[in-house]
């Protein structure tokens, strides 16, 4: 496999990554949008928890995607 062929697919992978992150990112904040009155504070602050770690994952997703794309550039 060639170094181009490489990036490529490190590319796509990330960005599939990526968008799984957003959909996380768009489902829990629905969910905690929906149970926000809720008496479980535990469940709550998991959540916000979950929603913070996933933002964070996507943000690290699409840095590693902007890398690539900078590598792919100097092929």
């Amino acid at each position: 496999m060639s170094k181009l062929d490489r990036i490529k697919a490190e590319i796509s992978f990330h960005e599939k990554m990526f968008f799984a992150a957003v959909a996380a990112v768009l489902a829990l904040m629905g969910w905690l949008a929906a149970n926000i009155e809720s008496d479980n504070t535990i469940l709550l602050f998991l959540g916000v928890c979950a929603l913070l770690g996933s933002v964070i994952f996507g943000l690290q997703q699409y840095r590693v995607v902007k890398r690539l794309l900078k590598a792919l550039e100097d092929v």
